[in-house]
Order: C-alpha cells, then sequence, then structure tokens
C-alpha cells in the first residue's frame, strides 16, 4: 500500500507544475516556503468590483492555502487586497466561497474559478448558497446589465490545447500565445536557420 504522504507530496509537486504552466499576466503565481509547496501568493489581474457603487480594481492579490488533509480537504483563498470583492460567493472577511469541491479537482481548476467568480461571471456565480448575502441586491441589480455583470470578459489561461502556438525550430520550447476563443487554433513555425 502506497504512503498517504508520498502520495500527497507527489500531488503538490504535480499541481506545482501545472500551476506554473498557467502562471502569467493574466493569474500570477508565486509559492510560498518551500517545496512541495502548500501556499501561494496569486494576483489575480482581472477587473473585479469591489463595492456596489460599482467601484472596480484591475488588480486582486490573495494567498491560496493547501490544508494538512488535502487533497479529501478543499484548500481555501483569501484575498490580501482590501475593500474584499462585493460578490454574492465572496465572504465579507475576505474568504472565497468556492462552492463544491472534489478530491479529483485540480489547483488550475480552482484557481481559474475564482478567477471567473472575480470577473462575476454569470455562469460560475451560485446566488442559491450565498456568502455575502448584502451583495445580493447588487447581483439582481446588474445580472443582465452587461455594462456591468461581467466585469471582466479576458480569456483566462488553461492547461487546454492554447489557440495559438509558435514552435521556433531547430530544438525550440513551444511559445504559448493565448488569443481570443473566436479563432481557431493555429501552429507557427520559425526556423531559425
Amino acid at each position: 500500500m502506497a504512503d498517504p504522504r508520498a502520495l500527497r507530496t507527489r500531488r503538490l509537486n504535480n499541481e506545482y507544475d501545472e500551476l506554473m504552466r498557467i502562471n502569467g499576466s493574466i493569474i500570477q503565481i508565486s509559492p510560498i516556503g518551500s517545496a512541495p509547496y502548500e501556499s501561494y501568493k496569486i494576483t489575480f489581474n482581472v477587473r473585479t468590483i469591489i463595492s456596489p457603487a460599482p467601484t472596480t480594481r484591475a488588480k486582486t492579490v490573495c494567498t491560496l492555502t493547501i490544508p494538512p488533509g488535502y487533497p479529501e480537504v478543499a484548500p481555501t483563498i483569501i484575498a490580501d487586497s482590501t475593500p474584499y470583492p462585493w460578490h454574492v460567493n465572496w465572504f465579507p472577511n475576505g474568504r472565497w466561497c468556492h462552492g463544491g469541491w472534489s478530491k479529483e479537482e485540480s489547483l488550475v481548476n480552482y484557481i481559474t474559478r475564482c478567477a471567473r467568480v472575480l470577473q462575476f461571471d454569470p455562469e460560475i456565480t451560485n446566488t442559491g448558497s450565498p456568502a455575502n448575502g448584502a451583495a445580493i441586491p447588487f447581483w439582481e441589480a446588474n445580472k443582465h446589465n452587461k455594462r456591468v455583470i461581467p466585469c471582466d470578459t479576458q480569456v483566462l489561461p488553461t492547461l487546454d490545447a492554447p489557440e495559438s502556438i509558435t514552435i521556433n525550430t531547430p530544438r525550440a520550447v513551444p511559445q504559448i500565445v493565448f488569443k481570443p476563443q473566436t479563432e481557431k487554433p493555429k501552429i507557427n513555425i520559425i526556423n531559425r536557420n
């Protein structure tokens, strides 16, 4: 039988590798401490609403903490930036209400869900179990107002096949360039001879 600690360490190392694949200009991820990493500083460079005025900001810094019981126990994301997001799925104390958790979910998917909440993506917002009941009137008044919700429509990075890949040959490493989802995937080959 496999050692649970060894399995957890392997998963944390794999999660780190995947997180570094989406690390970039939209979602910046910095590990805290030493490997295997159990905490990350995450900067979401997406516009989010921080008051019912509505007031927005372009960047939210958070801390992701992986508990000892992970992956059976969900990680937590708490905003370091104040004021906290004014969202029905964001607690007034700055903690993101992630909804359901399955130990099969990757940290990449978990962080992407958080980014979508920060963008006020109506497809992922859950008003049935609000973390911030005071934000419900704002949500209800604006959920069909395309000038307010979603407040950011940037395409988020994923581990799926990118829309465009540039390959420099020979011995080149693919450079992933994210394009709007309306374009078809394409591969650019640049020969450096």
